[in-house]
């Protein structure tokens, strides 16, 4: 298994000791970030904290993209420490359902608090791109 932070040390997803991972103000809003982990069978878990909007859902678009170009059969998007997302960031996630169908691979959202799942299933994209409670799931479903 292969895990990065942007070119940085490999710590494990949701890390409690990975800078990254730490709140970085009273209100405990964690800094943008992505950690990729590479397993057998090319699943790929990207694991993404803090916000997905206009200023982050290209790095969020490219490196699902540059994953599904590289072999990824199953593409995980871990949502689990999200704390906001806006239609910049589904589209991101609908660009990624776009490559990996062209491909024959798949890809599947865990983790959503129930605020952002909420307005995910209103857009009916729950429909297309499957949605999880949990990354183990959506690596066995």
């Amino acid at each position: 298994m292969f895990s990065s932070c942007h070119d940085q040390p490999a710590c494990p997803p949701h890390c409690d000791d990975c800078p990254r991972n730490r709140p970085t103000t009273a209100s405990a809003v964690r800094p943008f970030c992505i950690h990729v982990t590479r397993m057998r069978g090319g699943r790929v878990v990207l694991a993404v904290t803090g916000a997905v909007d206009w200023a982050t859902a290209g790095a969020l678009r490219a490196t699902a993209l540059e994953e599904i170009a590289a072999g990824a059969r199953k593409l995980v998007l871990d949502f689990s420490l999200l704390s906001f997302w806006d239609s910049s960031g589904m589209g991101a996630v609908a660009s990624a359902y776009r490559s990996a169908s062209q491909v024959g691979a798949s890809v599947a959202l865990a983790g959503l608090s129930p605020t952002l799942e909420k307005t995910y299933r209103l857009t009916g994209m729950d429909k297309v791109v499957p949605l999880h409670r949990d990354v183990r799931t959506a690596l066995t479903a």
